[in-house]
């Protein structure tokens, strides 16, 4: 019976070892998951801080896009404006060549009037000089605006190109903006998850803290049934060492009263 105890006893502070490490090893992962709920929480801020700078870098594309489209728009308005300027230097031109050859023909007409017509041949002349120099200016404006119709086309085709970049990049933004939103869900999903395991972690760290005390007093239990029936055996021990004492007397007093019966039997006339 003691041995059965001790047994027991044994096995009492085996498992409070057990259940006593098992509580440890689930605080330690409650630490641990309030860890990562707390590091998931602040990835989850970043990760909105992100989404917010890339709707404002999208937000910002979008600006230049519109900036861009309408210095084209002018850019475009300033070719036809030129175009029309060139038009009215190609008339100029054609005046400045019919007034210059007007001026010839007076300038022959005069020639031919003699003394009559010397005024009118200087005045001629001046007229052909200017009509000269008005075809001359009228080319190199004609020259400027051709060059200017070029650089404008230019201008053009890079604001275009530059519209089409600021479109891609808008879209790569976007697309960036799409995959940081989804990346805060995923994020905030597995912060939440993150909670509830860590609550059901500290529930279960309470429940082991209450299995790791009811251990503790089944052990006490164990050990005091252990003292008791340490005492239980010896008093047991005790008893059956009177009991054979007792026996022994019996037999010494049943084979004392056979003695003493063979010896009356020997008076019996």
């Amino acid at each position: 019976m003691a041995r059965g105890a001790e047994q027991q006893l044994r096995a009492a502070d085996d498992t409070s070892i057990v259940v006593q490490q098992m509580s440890e090893t689930i605080q330690q992962i409650v630490t641990n998951a309030n860890e990562l709920a707390l590091q998931t929480s602040q990835a989850a801020d970043k990760a909105n801080e992100g989404t917010q700078s890339v709707n404002k870098a999208v937000n910002q594309m979008a600006s230049i896009e519109q900036t861009v489209t309408a210095s084209a728009q002018v850019v475009v308005q300033l070719g036809e404006r030129s175009k029309e300027i060139g038009q009215i230097v190609d008339t100029i031109s054609g005046i400045a060549g019919q007034t210059n050859l007007l001026a010839l023909n007076a300038a022959i007409e005069a020639a031919r009037a003699g003394e009559q017509g010397r005024g009118f041949a200087v005045v001629a002349e001046e007229v052909r000089k200017l009509a000269e120099q008005s075809q001359n200016a009228a080319k190199q404006i004609a020259t400027l605006i051709s060059e200017i119709q070029g650089e404008t086309e230019k201008a053009v085709a890079a604001m275009n190109n530059g519209t089409r970049e600021v479109k891609l990049g808008a879209e790569v933004v976007n697309a960036t903006g799409v995959t940081f939103e989804e990346i805060v869900a995923m994020i905030l999903e597995g912060s939440n998850q993150t909670k509830e395991i860590s609550v059901a972690i500290e529930h279960i760290a309470t429940g082991s803290g209450q299995i790791v005390n009811s251990v503790n007093a089944i052990n006490n239990l164990s050990r005091t049934a252990s003292a008791e029936s340490q005492t239980v055996s010896a008093a047991t021990e005790e008893q059956a060492a009177s009991m054979e004492e007792v026996a022994s007397a019996s037999q010494s007093l049943s084979q004392l009263a056979v003695t003493l019966q063979n010896d009356v039997s020997k008076f019996r006339i």
